[in-house]
């Protein structure tokens, strides 16, 4: 396999794990990947075991389990299926670029955790703080604020981020209301 397919590979398994594992299990995932890659990089005997064609998948995986186990174990149920799968499809040979790529996924998500959030009155610094709290739980990150007031909206308010919107204010409920009337 060339580098440039390893890169495809790892790239389309690290966006897989992503999409599974939980934001609180991002930094001890990410860790773990680190960690396997350099112990790919770093040991002839585990490439070699890995990339040994006499070697059945079962072996394999008793031995990257063996690994893991000897690091402290997996960090994600997530990360252990990933592996695996890598391993039984004779594709462990990605596993620098599988960390490379998890990592820029993490770093891309909490980038993106800057909420323009519109409110119809003037905001608190109270109002701000409970927002920021409430929306940083519920999107597992830390997130930063940017808040603007728009009476238009009567109430309520929108958050964006990114492209996506999430309008509950009530001139958008009253939107929405009268679209489905119309219909």
């Amino acid at each position: 396999m060339s580098s440039g397919r390893h890169t495809l590979i790892a790239k389309r398994y690290a966006k897989a794990l992503f999409g599974v594992c939980q934001p609180a299990d991002f930094d001890k995932t990410e860790a773990q990947l680190k960690t396997l890659a350099t112990a790919w990089v770093q040991s002839r005997e585990l490439r070699d075991s890995m990339l040994n064609p006499r070697v059945n998948d079962a072996l394999r995986v008793q031995a990257i389990d063996a690994v893991v186990a000897a690091l402290g174990g997996w960090a994600t149920e997530p990360a252990k299926r990933t592996v695996h799968t890598l391993v039984a499809l004779r594709k462990a040979a990605v596993l620098p670029e599988l960390a490379e790529a998890f990592s820029r996924f993490v770093a891309e998500y909490r980038k993106s955790l800057s909420l323009e959030v519109t409110l119809a009155t003037p905001a608190t610094d109270s109002v701000v703080g409970d927002l920021k709290a409430r929306l940083s739980k519920a999107l597992g990150g830390e997130v930063t604020l940017q808040v603007k007031s728009d009476p238009s909206l009567l109430g309520g308010m929108t958050v964006r981020l990114g492209d996506r919107l999430l309008d509950r204010s009530v001139a958008g409920s009253l939107q929405r209301m009268a679209i489905e009337l119309s219909r």
